[in-house]
């Protein structure tokens, strides 16, 4: 079972079919409307995130696919989301930008296939790191405070409706 990578063209982040992408998926025995179709569905769950890469997966003996979208990295992430080009100097001191706690669970779910992380909580956790050594606070209180409510289970509501989106 021979497994074959299609990317898929973006433009500024878009998907934008192009004749060379629909003559890969017809060499590839899949319905370019279909497809497309999938496609629009599974970039739909990253609405307000910037998308990096869209790749298709194809089992060639099946002609089954999955859409595999792919997010920048976590730190390039959260300064698009803020709208910042660059982190700061001393993130100790500085704080760049502020973000609420549900733009963070929204974050952990989007790159949770990404993230090796064994459940939503702990990729919750993770976002909340990458804020602290970036300089990011959350709900107006800095990442660690945060991190220490996450744990106390402050957040657990917010948490379990959001692993609901996670559920295939």
């Amino acid at each position: 079972m021979a497994k074959r990578i299609i990317n898929v063209p973006l433009q500024g982040g878009r998907f934008a079919p192009n004749p060379q992408f629909q003559d890969a998926l017809k060499s590839a025995g899949l319905d370019p409307n279909a497809v497309s179709q999938r496609i629009q569905e599974a970039v739909k769950r990253y609405s307000g995130f910037p998308i990096s890469k869209i790749e298709l997966e194809v089992d060639e003996s099946t002609r089954n696919f999955d859409v595999l979208v792919r997010l920048p990295p976590m730190g390039d992430l959260l300064l698009k989301v803020l709208g910042k080009d660059a982190g700061p100097h001393d993130a100790a001191k500085e704080t760049i930008g502020d973000l609420s706690m549900e733009k963070i669970v929204q974050m952990a779910v989007a790159k949770y296939p990404e993230l090796k992380s064994r459940s939503l909580k702990s990729a919750v956790k993770q976002v909340l790191s990458t804020c602290k050594a970036m300089g990011i606070t959350v709900g107006g209180k800095p990442a660690a405070e945060v991190m220490r409510e996450v744990d106390g289970g402050a957040y657990d509501d917010m948490i379990k409706k959001a692993e609901e989106q996670l559920a295939p």
